[in-house]
């Protein structure tokens, strides 16, 4: 039973590996990485698309737990505004390193509707992470007009949208990313989106 354990770990490791570096992966890369057979990989997934999904849903079940322990991290007394840089920088930062996932997500066609549903349903449905959310953007901004805070709240996630461009331009060399891992770079771009979120 453990045995089972540690390679199911070691696909969801690899298939998680392999979107990150490419954006995609067969069963056969994942076998072949696992050093296994590609009915293993079947027998403990079911088929492509499951795997693909629980992966999915762990990164962006990671990244909502990096904002959630960002925000309770903070010191009771610091400014709301950096409570909503930190999101920032996380979300931005979470964006350019998992930048294979993150075109997967958007723009990789075989599995797009349920890729779709993960991130809305996560991320743009009422839930008690997103509640929080808007509370946290509400009380930084002062703003109480609910559609100015949907727009807010938007904008905070548009850190995924550098990534995103990149890749709908085709920009894919090594120095595009790199610019974009630039702390002047990112500094920057997070301190215009603030001062947006804050006019």
């Amino acid at each position: 039973m453990e045995k089972n354990q540690n390679i199911k770990e070691k696909i969801i490791k690899t298939a998680k590996s392999l979107l990150k570096e490419k954006g995609s992966f067969t069963i056969k890369e994942i076998a072949d990485s696992c050093y296994i057979n590609i009915a293993a990989v079947n027998y403990h997934f079911g088929s492509k698309e499951n795997l693909l999904n629980l992966v999915l849903q762990e990164v962006v079940d990671e990244l909502k737990l990096l904002l959630t322990s960002a925000i309770d991290s903070l010191p009771k007394n610091s400014a709301n505004e950096i409570s909503i840089e930190r999101m920032l920088d996380l979300i931005y930062t979470y964006a350019i390193d998992n930048i294979g996932i993150i075109n997967h997500l958007f723009l990789h066609q075989e599995y797009q509707s349920q890729n779709a549903q993960i991130l809305i349903k996560e991320f743009f449905t009422d839930s008690p992470f997103t509640r929080d959310i808007y509370q946290k953007i509400a009380e930084s901004t002062k703003t109480e007009d609910q559609e100015t805070l949907r727009v807010k709240y938007m904008l905070l996630f548009s850190s995924f949208a550098i990534p995103l461009f990149i890749q709908i331009l085709g920009m894919k060399t090594k120095n595009d990313i790199l610019t974009l891992k630039e702390t002047s770079f990112k500094k920057k771009y997070i301190h215009e989106l603030l001062k947006i979120l804050y006019e």
